[in-house]
């Protein structure tokens, strides 16, 4: 059996991995880079090297950085300025709320615990206004999937750029890159249009009362934590500035990273076990798992024939309007029937191999793949975020699946616009 043929089988049994979810997906991914090496798919070299690459160290390093800017009251701080703001109408309310997810979406790097942090206040807020959860408790968790994430400089997934530029490197593209503001630019006016939809728009369509019965959200408690000192607590407002004004002006990312994690541990702004524990492995595994396969599949000749095969498909097509329509529509489609991270994770070197194949920029559809995970909302599958607000807000799978169609066609349309507009397919 030919290497090229054993990579492509590694491959098929990750995607498989990655979907039926027996092991953790970072398991999955170093299954898959013991696999390759000892099948002769790649040396051990490569797959050691993939560890220490200057992607992985900007990834750990911002992880840090992120969270040291998480620990100061910056997010606590808003939340009561915003809060001030709802009065005694519905929309208000909802406006609020919708707002405050929004904003410590940015900063939360868990979808899950940011729902289940905001979705006991809102329960609270129902009962005391004699409003009914149906109304709001679907807008918030589009709140939290959606509108998560959508500044990428000083959210979890600061480096999210860095990661995607390794991918296509990886895979063979070196053409064009993205950089930190690549994502920001589409997911931002998006956000703000499902801002808008999710207060004035999405309310419509949901029902009065409850389809079932609902259930309390048990909320995931963060774990409190004493204020910074004042000291402090400039430190990590002026270490995460001085990070983003180095990265901004083309300073070497994993450097100033590196050195931005070591100054947040070292001015006392995160402790050195909380350093460890939000350097995010399990995303970092990820990574480097899926990176490796992409060497082998390089390496092996499998990446250029899946990506002949997958170009046969859109064999003809010359608008990048559709090439990035299509592959917001094969993301929207997985994500509602498996699970978001896993969707990203596979279609991203497949839309790079794709690209390549066709020879379009493949920054583009790399968005809107992730726009995508970020807009499924149709059925419980894609994220435990909607069985949780379908218990919170007494929905049926009807009711999510047809009210969900409304964001997620709106997002799909604008993303395509802007992410194609600024990133041609054939420029």
């Amino acid at each position: 059996m030919s290497t090229m043929t054993i990579c492509l089988i590694i491959f098929a049994l990750m995607v498989i991995g990655f979907f039926i979810k027996q092991l953790p997906m970072s398991f999955t991914s170093m299954a898959v880079l013991v696999a390759l090496v000892l099948t002769g798919c790649v040396e051990a070299k490569t797959a050691l090297g993939a560890f220490g690459s200057s992607t992985v160290v900007t990834m750990v390093s911002m992880f840090i950085v992120a969270a040291g800017l998480s620990r100061t009251q910056m997010i606590n701080h808003l939340s009561k300025l915003l809060l001030k703001v709802t009065g005694g109408s519905f929309t208000k309310v909802l406006a609020s709320y919708v707002v405050v997810t929004c904003i410590l979406g940015q900063f939360i790097p868990s979808i899950v615990a940011l729902f289940a942090l905001v979705c006991p206040l809102v329960q609270n807020m129902c009962e005391e206004m004699k409003i009914s959860p149906s109304k709001m408790m679907y807008p918030i968790a589009i709140a939290s999937v959606s509108c998560s994430f959508i500044i990428e400089p000083i959210g979890p997934y600061a480096a999210w750029y860095v990661t995607q530029n390794g991918y296509m490197e990886s895979y063979g593209w070196t053409a064009t890159q993205l950089n930190m503001w690549s994502e920001t630019s589409v997911l931002l006016p998006v956000g703000l249009m499902t801002i808008l939809l999710a207060i004035f728009v999405v309310p419509r369509f949901l029902p009065d009362e409850p389809d079932v019965p609902t259930t309390m959200v048990a909320g995931r408690a963060l774990k409190k934590q004493e204020p910074l000192s004042p000291v402090r607590e400039f430190l990590g407002y002026g270490i995460f500035i001085a990070v983003i004004v180095c990265l901004m002006l083309g300073f070497s990312s994993w450097k100033v990273t590196l050195i931005g994690a070591i100054a947040v541990v070292f001015s006392g702004v995160l402790t050195e076990r909380e350093a460890i524990d939000n350097m995010n492995m399990s995303t970092v595994l990820l990574y480097v798992g899926v990176t490796v396969l992409g060497e082998g599949l390089s390496q092996t000749g499998a990446a250029e024939m899946l990506g002949n095969w997958i170009a046969g498909v859109l064999s003809g097509v010359s608008n990048g309007y559709v090439i990035g329509a299509a592959f917001y529509i094969v993301a929207f489609i997985m994500t509602s029937l498996l699970y978001n991270r896993a969707v990203t994770t596979v279609l991203v070197p497949l839309t790079v191999i794709t690209c390549g194949s066709m020879g379009c920029d493949p920054r583009g559809p790399i968005i809107l793949c992730a726009l995508a995970s970020m807009s499924s909302l149709i059925t419980p599958l894609s994220t435990a975020v909607v069985p949780m607000a379908m218990n919170a807000g007494g929905y049926s799978a009807k009711t999510v699946f047809k009210v969900g169609l409304i964001p997620g066609i709106l997002r799909g349309a604008l993303g395509v616009l802007i992410a194609m507009t600024l990133f041609p397919a054939f420029g």
